[in-house]
């Protein structure tokens, strides 16, 4: 008789992956994750596969660190044949540097618990691994180092081989966890629902049923390039970008977003010379273009009100109401010519009481939502979302939302804004009236969230203060977080305008997010040759985990490089 292969599966997110492991010949499946059951029992099928695995005499075990494995096995029960590991990553906001020690942390802990003859499977995304197998191929000190880490534990990498997850039956990753979703107690979808709720009472009301790429081919007109989140493709992902939708969000490998990517003068991706790229691709920056697609396709009858919404991303400065990834919601209503006005009031009446309502389950602070013409407005007074819509076509009105209270929110934000267009293939006789909400937005300044990251905290002490969906002011559980001041300067290159979005933008991944303000605080030019020098001070602050100071001195150092490698400058 066979002996039983033992196989022990990490950070299963909904167990989907384990579950079709189990009941092969030979073969005892131990699952574990690191959460708990109940955090991991409402997400998407997991109690169905949960329930699956034990009938088919499989372990499953919660609360498992994957640094500390002997900590949750007896000695006779810690020798296993094979481990596997999908997709490791420490949280949203982790950089390579902390990526790197888990997987260190990881191979020293899983040598503990492995046979002899034993092997580790890493599932890693395409380019994090830092090896010649992947295409295309980071710099070394931008990588995890697999190779390198596995090595300070002993082990040796003997075969790399592609990740399919569509010949795994009924397997479905859960890396991307929208706040959209269903069974999400996340207040950005309470906004969206609560919204949708009540402007269904004053309109006949249509979720568009339409599969949105995150990814958009080809350049948008008017934008500019340095706003977008340029990424690359591999053959095999190329082939797929036309049916993607949001629920497989995990079909785009993130670790190909090209954040700093060479553009010329009209905002196309500079090929490196031997790279075959046919398209070009971006993360979708907005909607809107989904949206005229999906009206330009259907009959759209005067008064219905349409809904699309999801993720978009935009490269912007670093402010905490500065928003790199929201969740948009574009509200798309014909109205016949010449009524337009009367359509745009009503929809922007609506919205109104509806944000109103939401506020007053959550404080007594006095609120302000008003409509106010986009000719009124200077490009300086605009925030990152108003400006940016504003590249996209153009804009009728603003929709600025104000909270009279010091210091919770910043004075007058934009939240949305209001467009027309004409259709002749919709109808010579109808206008088109679009509004576009920044939901992210409206959350933070609805529940008093003064910095965006903290929508996307992994830690459950924030969902927690919002439990079955209800709208609460948000207290901070991270109480006077230590920040650390970095200073840099350099010489900008000879005749080159100086990209400060792109500056901000290597530190926000360099650091994983933790640079939370970056100022100017000296520039000057030589009279005798011209040469431009600029100083930058750097903020470091983390809202929801400890950062130590070796940790940001680390950052500073990557970020020093990055800005050499990408900006091409001269450090002072």
């Amino acid at each position: 008789m066979e002996p039983v292969r033992r196989v022990l599966l990490l950070g299963e997110g909904n167990f989907s992956f384990a579950a079709s492991l189990c009941g092969a010949a030979g073969t005892h499946v131990v699952a574990t994750c690191y959460e708990s059951e109940e955090e991991v029992s409402g997400r998407g099928r997991a109690a169905e596969s949960i329930r699956r695995l034990r009938e088919r005499g499989a372990e499953v075990v919660f609360s498992v660190d994957c640094t500390k494995l002997k900590d949750y096995f007896l000695p006779e029960k810690r020798e296993f044949d094979c481990i596997y590991f999908n997709f490791p990553h420490c949280g949203r906001k982790a950089g390579v540097v902390k990526n790197r020690e888990l997987l260190a942390h990881f191979f020293h802990s899983s040598a503990e618990v492995l046979t002899e003859e034993g092997e580790v499977h890493v599932a890693l995304c395409n380019g994090q691994g830092g090896t010649p197998a992947d295409q295309p191929r980071r710099e070394w000190h931008n990588s995890w180092q697999i190779v390198a880490v596995a090595a300070g534990a002993g082990f040796i990498l003997s075969n790399v081989h592609p990740f399919k997850a569509e010949t795994i039956h009924g397997y479905k990753c859960t890396g991307y966890r929208g706040f959209l979703e269903l069974n999400s107690n996340h207040p950005v979808r309470t906004v969206k629902e609560k919204l949708t709720a009540e402007l269904s009472q004053a309109f006949p009301l249509q979720d568009i049923d339409y599969c949105v790429s995150l990814l958009h081919q080809g350049h948008l007109n008017g934008v500019c390039h340095s706003n977008i989140f340029w990424i690359i493709l591999s053959p095999e992902e190329t082939q797929s970008t036309e049916e993607m939708s949001n629920g497989l969000a995990n079909a785009v490998s993130f670790s190909h977003v090209d954040f700093c990517r060479d553009t010329d003068k009209n905002g196309w991706v500079n090929v490196q010379e031997g790279c075959h790229i046919s398209k070009q691709y971006c993360l979708r920056p907005s909607l809107l273009p989904y949206a005229q697609a999906v009206i330009q396709r259907g009959a759209f009858s005067p008064g219905t009100l349409h809904v699309l919404s999801g993720p978009v991303f935009r490269k912007c400065l670093i402010t905490p109401y500065s928003v790199p990834v929201f969740h948009e919601m574009v509200l798309v209503c014909a109205s016949n010519r010449g009524t337009e006005n009367s359509c745009i009031q009503m929809l922007v009446n609506n919205i109104k009481t509806s944000i109103h309502s939401l506020h007053q389950t959550v404080s007594s602070f006095k609120l302000n939502i008003n409509l106010q013409e986009a000719m009124s407005f200077e490009t300086t007074e605009l925030n990152d979302f108003a400006a940016f819509e504003s590249q996209l076509g153009k804009i009728q009105y603003f929709i600025c939302m104000e909270i009279d209270t010091s210091g919770s929110c910043e004075k007058g934000s934009c939240v949305g804004i209001i467009r027309t267009a004409h259709y002749e293939l919709v109808s010579s006789e109808l206008v088109v009236v679009f509004a576009s909400l920044n939901l992210d937005l409206l959350a933070m300044l609805i529940c008093g969230i003064s910095d965006w990251r903290m929508l996307w905290t992994s830690d459950t002490r924030f969902l927690s203060q919002f439990p079955r969906g209800e709208l609460r002011l948000f207290k901070s559980f991270s109480l006077y977080p230590p920040s650390y001041v970095h200073d840099v300067s350099f010489w900008v290159p000879d005749g080159e305008q100086f990209d400060e979005v792109a500056f901000h933008t290597i530190a926000r991944r360099v650091s994983g997010e933790m640079v939370i303000s970056i100022q100017l605080i000296d520039s000057f030019q030589q009279s005798e040759t011209g040469r431009k020098s600029l100083c930058y001070r750097l903020t470091f602050q983390s809202c929801d985990k400890a950062l130590s100071r070796q940790e940001v001195a680390e950052m500073q150092l990557l970020f020093r490089k990055e800005i050499n490698q990408r900006l091409h400058v001269t450090l002072r």
